[in-house]
């Protein structure tokens, strides 16, 4: 049987089905709470599942699924006809156990000193038909279990994955939480489209998209399970979920071939030997472990970049959204760069279209900048022949020896990052571009911002100076969409994010916005906006609101702003329900930031219990909605480490804990 579309679903059922004959493998995590099995049965594909056994009960988290996917051989222009299918017709080979720990330091993020043990198991299989071998790696962390395919052999030829049998079985009465992979458009795919909730084994709305996007997550049997794909590079595609789940199954979908008008394979090449992405599983009772997990990152590549000095996280103020036209007219840049340097904020981004004010533009604001003691990032758009929008400057990035020159020349002017907006695709040759990208603006000691693109897939930890990327529907839209479409949906998309997005990664939803908008009423509180500053995680926190916003707010807020980090020690989860509510405590050095929202139109009540991050008797600084005009802050002390706090409809709650 060969792999193709006609036969998947079949492929599927042969490997759900099992045989008494078959043989298993499990690998377990150090703690013994996870598992991750293997099966094959001679002469077939392979399949696996995975199970969590806590205080004496086992509970299956994902169901036997199938593995494997086809390759094609390419010599010259065409292809030979032979295919070794990795799904169907194998013979075991061998199999060797392993174990490790991954230990590093990241620059941005939830948890920057990061240190987990594995335990691994390699199975190599052989196609019957070609003998080509297969060999698929194995893992188990405490907090989930990966797996990848590596084809080990060397020749002389590239090959072609010309399709993919992986799944996650999740079967049906569970619920799958996860947000829609986006039509094609001038603008799309770029993971903007909205989180909701269905029973397992729901099809993509043919309204909503083509298929289902990572990462997603997954309520089955009491427990949680977030699914996605780490370690993506330029040897592969960025993959997502196909629209179909027959009873409960997802598999493994490839990019649109519409994507990047058109322009490059929407499958991936590669010479051997060949290791292919992590795919992953991030498993608990306990949404906190969810939120708190790091194991993206454990997965992905160690740092290429060797002299990182150059890497400093901060928060930048930002004048686009308030007022689109802004990135044409000096003056008003200048006021935005004046009110970084009167909050004490790091950064200013200078937004699209910026090299319309003439060729000095650049140094005019640089100097400006640099009297003020602001540094300055600058957008680009990263067409191209794979869009069309044109906004400028265009051209550029996409051309290597243009990109190169444009790097120097931000260095020599001290300009510290570049935001690269309008990629909306995840083709190979795409996912080739971001890392070619990161690797010159490395050199060059220049730091990265993705907008209109993919998400997060480790590349944080291989590319630190990478510090943020949207993928998300984020503020921008309070100015795009209609009061019932996103300003209505926008308090619960919030308390989903701490549970899905921002668990992979770096998020520039760019919030903390306080005026309101002229096509719509904004209906968050201002301290839910505010909380907004802790509870979502982005190397640079991009303030969204004008100059003379933030101006306006009591100094107690703007100082806030001004002194909140944008990189953390260390996360915890005090209390959460998905898109109902989330309260993140976050640390740097001693002190703990507590961001709270509420995501319902109904008042409510929460118990925390900060053991362990405070201890009575501490300095505590809030800003609440109490009092008129919602923007109340209140410093004294600590009186329990159990308090309840109320917040109000939409509303949010900051506390900073042991900051004097």
């Amino acid at each position: 049987m060969r792999l193709a579309a006609a036969t998947a679903l079949a492929t599927i059922a042969a490997c759900l089905a099992g045989t008494a004959s078959a043989k298993d493998w499990t690998v377990t995590s150090p703690d013994g709470e996870l598992s991750i099995t293997a099966r094959h049965e001679a002469g077939e594909g392979v399949s696996w599942r995975v199970d969590f056994a806590s205080d004496g009960e086992s509970r299956q988290a994902i169901g036997w699924s199938p593995l494997g996917f086809s390759m094609a051989t390419i010599q010259g222009y065409e292809r030979i006809e032979t295919v070794s299918d990795f799904s169907d017709g194998l013979s075991f080979v061998s199999a060797d156990e392993d174990e490790g720990t991954d230990a590093y330091t990241m620059h941005t993020g939830k948890q920057l000193e990061n240190e987990a043990d594995w335990n691994g198991l390699s199975l190599t299989f052989r196609d019957d038909e070609t003998e080509r071998l297969l060999r698929i790696d194995l893992r188990a962390y405490d907090e989930g279990v990966a797996f990848r395919y590596v084809v080990p052999e060397k020749d002389k030829f590239f090959h072609e994955v010309t399709g993919e049998a992986t799944g996650f079985n999740f079967g049906e009465g569970g619920t799958h939480w996860g947000a829609a992979y986006d039509f094609y458009t001038a603008h799309h795919p770029s993971y903007e489209t909205f989180y909701t909730s269905q029973p397992t084994g729901t099809p993509t709305p043919d309204d909503a998209g083509t298929a289902w996007g990572f990462p997603s997550l997954f309520e089955v049997n009491d427990l949680y399970v977030l699914i996605h794909e780490s370690d993506v590079d330029g040897s592969y595609q960025g993959s997502h979920l196909a629209k179909d789940a027959p009873g409960g199954v997802y598999t493994i979908a490839p990019p649109m071939a519409e994507e990047s008008q058109g322009f490059g394979k929407n499958t991936a090449s590669w010479t051997l030997p060949w290791e292919m992405p992590w795919r992953f599983a991030i498993v608990s009772d306990d949404l906190a472990d969810i939120a708190e997990s790091n194991l993206v990152f454990h997965l992905a590549e160690p740092s290429r970049v060797e002299e990182d000095g150059f890497v400093e996280p901060g928060t930048a103020t930002w004048s686009w959204l308030s007022d689109h036209a802004s990135p044409t007219d000096m003056a008003k840049l200048k006021n935005s760069i004046d009110a970084a340097a009167e909050m004490g904020v790091e950064y200013t981004l200078i937004d699209a279209n910026w090299n319309t004010m003439g060729d000095t533009a650049m140094e005019d604001l640089v100097a400006y900048a640099d009297e003020k003691g602001v540094g300055l990032w600058f957008w680009y758009n990263s067409g191209g022949r794979h869009n069309f929008v044109g906004e400028e400057p265009r051209n550029i990035m996409n051309d290597p020896v243009k990109r190169r020159a444009e790097f120097a020349k931000l260095q020599r002017h001290g300009v510290r990052g570049v935001k690269v907006d309008f990629w909306q695709s995840d083709k190979q040759d795409m996912m080739a571009y971001y890392h070619a990208l990161m690797a010159d603006a490395a050199e060059f000691g220049i730091m990265t911002n993705f907008h209109g693109s993919t998400i997060p897939r480790g590349w944080e930890r291989t590319w630190p100076h990478m510090m943020t990327m949207e993928a998300v529907r984020g503020a921008e839209f309070y100015s795009f969409d209609s009061q019932a479409d996103y300003t209505a949906k926008a308090p619960a998309q919030n308390a989903i994010h701490p549970f899905l997005r921002n668990v992979i990664g770096s998020m520039d939803y760019t919030p903390v916005h306080f005026s309101q908008f002229a096509n719509n009423t904004r209906i968050t509180t201002n301290a839910h906006e505010a909380a907004l500053a802790i509870l979502f995680e982005s190397g640079v926190l991009h303030l969204s609101d004008s100059a003379d916003a933030y101006r306006a707010i009591p100094d107690e807020w703007r100082d806030f702003l001004g002194s909140v980090p944008s990189a953390w020690d260390e996360t915890k989860l005090l209390a959460g329900e998905i898109a109902e509510y989330a309260v993140v405590a976050r640390r740097k050095g001693d002190a703990w930031y507590v961001g709270a929202i509420n995501g319902t139109g109904e008042a409510m009540e929460i118990d925390l219990d900060l053991t362990g991050i405070a201890e009575s008797g501490e300095a505590l600084f809030t800003l609440s909605d109490d009092g008129e005009g919602g923007f109340a802050s209140d410093e004294g002390t600590l009186e329990s480490v159990t308090q309840t706090v109320t917040l109000e409809p939409n509303g949010g709650l900051v506390m900073v804990l042991g900051e004097e």
